[in-house]
């Protein structure tokens, strides 16, 4: 199997700057969750259809932990939104019954499709890297934490 990644369109930033200032209806210069909601749907509908990436960008953006994105945040965001994007689709590819979670079975059966190029012994020890919560699943969260980790290695 091989990775499939949708390419999408990149805003420039004068139009992300005016999707901002469209989107921050109140003028207080920070997005609400529901304003950005309503963001990504209108400017970025391929990118909105998964919303566990979308969540995971949010979360991502919000340094200041206050629930608003701010407009250099929401320049992230962008960012963020096409990264996590790609990886919630990796991911669809590891989890082959579609139950939202990877087992270790699915990870051997997979692992190479992360970049992780190992023996089945070495596979079970990222597996358990991956396992953060000792659930016996691997997560869209935990593979997210995973896999921006091991692209700063």
């Amino acid at each position: 199997p091989t990775i499939i990644i949708m390419v999408v369109q990149k805003k420039p930033k004068s139009e992300i700057r005016k999707a901002f200032e469209r989107f921050d209806v109140n003028g207080n210069g920070k997005l609400s969750l529901a304003e950005i909601d309503k963001a990504v749907r209108e400017l970025y509908p391929d990118l909105f259809a998964d919303k566990r990436a979308m969540m995971r960008a949010y979360k991502a953006c919000d340094v200041s932990g206050d629930g608003y994105i701010e407009f250099v945040e929401f320049r992230n965001l962008v960012k963020f939104l096409y990264y996590f994007n790609d990886l919630g689709k990796l991911f669809a590819q590891l989890d082959t019954n579609h139950d939202h979670r990877v087992s270790m079975d699915e990870f051997l059966k997979g692992h190479e499709l992360a970049g992780i190029h190992t023996t089945n012994e070495g596979a079970r020890a990222e597996f358990a890297k991956l396992d953060t919560n000792h659930g016996g699943y691997i997560l869209f969260d935990e593979f997210c934490s995973y896999m921006a980790k091991k692209k700063l290695e």
